[in-house]
């Protein structure tokens, strides 16, 4: 069974991102973080496959935890961005930063589980 940790501060973000995995055939072992910093705790403590990640979070952002992670030199881990940022310039700090994919959040939840699903079909992990 894979492991996904999904970090997001915004509980209906959270609830969504949730439904949305647990509606695939596949079954995931979910962790969830708040922020960077409960989930750098979690990644040193967790095997853990992919990291759905936000990046706009207070105490430690998701572009603060990717930078740890990579200071940290441990195995990389794949990583989907989960924003409500549309912002070329979030986009590019991301890419820069090593991540697999990146996927704005819609106000539309089909649209948006329908890109989550493409982006872990595109990974093997759906």
């Amino acid at each position: 069974m894979k492991t996904i940790l999904l970090v997001d501060d915004l509980g209906i973000d959270l609830m969504l991102t949730r439904m949305a995995l647990e509606g695939y055939q596949k079954a995931y072992r979910i962790l969830i973080a708040h922020d960077g910093e409960e989930a750098h705790r979690l990644l040193q403590a967790s095997d853990v496959d992919l990291l759905l990640l936000d990046i706009k979070m207070p105490r430690v952002d998701g572009f603060e935890l990717l930078e740890r992670l990579r200071a940290d030199g441990g195995k990389p881990i794949p990583t989907i961005i989960l924003s409500g940022s549309g912002l070329a310039a979030d986009r590019a700090r991301a890419q820069a930063l090593g991540v697999t994919d990146y996927i704005q959040k819609a106000v539309d939840y089909s649209t948006f589980k329908d890109e989550l699903k493409a982006s872990l079909e595109r990974h093997c992990l759906a």
